[in-house]
């Protein structure tokens, strides 16, 4: 049975299905800016190796999102789209899987839907201080991770940064054997990619 078939017989599945793959590859996250990235220990599977039809479902289950996101997400929701985001982070680990990814439509949904949390923590008042604002805000973190998953695959920027701080404090720190070389070296696929700012093909 497809997962489309079984998402609309029980919307949770897919929910369950979704935790129990992102605790199994955690580690692929790696959302934490301050510190140098890390190498997973085990790669995520190519997409060929997931279940059938589950890019049309991460397609639709965004879509849902980003057009009740303006009117405001229920926190079930937020958590759902949340799950989402890491769920294509960590696919994206397994850089066989970046180009299909990239040609999508996912980063258009990503980056509406990061807007509008930004521009909801922005316009924060008084009374809206009091309130729990770190679904938000963890959205905003993941989809800066996403985004970097896309078009630098390798972390460059992120190896040069953490790499130039070391220096400038005098610590040991030096990127590893293969670490921090241009993507040109590594011969990234992502050459032909355009800028996530514009419209991309809503290939599934």
């Amino acid at each position: 049975m497809s997962v489309i078939a079984t998402c609309k017989r029980d919307p949770d599945y897919f929910k369950i299905w979704l935790e129990i793959f992102i605790s199994s590859y955690e580690q692929c996250l790696d959302v934490d800016f301050e510190k140098p990235p890390s190498r997973p220990d085990e790669v995520p599977p190519v997409l060929t190796l997931l279940p059938d039809n589950i890019l049309q479902v991460l397609r639709h289950q965004l879509l849902q999102c980003v057009q009740k996101a303006s009117d405001g997400l229920e926190p079930e929701q937020q958590n759902l789209a949340l799950l989402l985001l890491k769920f294509l982070i960590i696919i994206c680990r397994n850089l066989s899987n970046v180009e299909e990814i990239g040609t999508c439509s996912y980063i258009n949904h990503i980056i509406t839907m990061t807007t509008l949390y930004i521009q909801q923590l922005k316009s924060r008042t008084k009374e809206k201080e009091m309130m729990d604002h770190s679904q938000a805000e963890d959205f905003v973190r993941h989809s800066l991770a996403f985004c970097e998953s896309l078009y630098d695959p390798y972390r460059n920027w992120r190896h040069r940064t953490h790499f130039s701080s070391s220096v400038s404090t005098g610590s040991s720190w030096a990127p590893s054997r293969g670490e921090g070389r241009s993507t040109k070296q590594l011969r990234s696929p992502l050459n032909s990619f355009p800028s996530f700012t514009v419209n991309i093909s809503n290939k599934p």
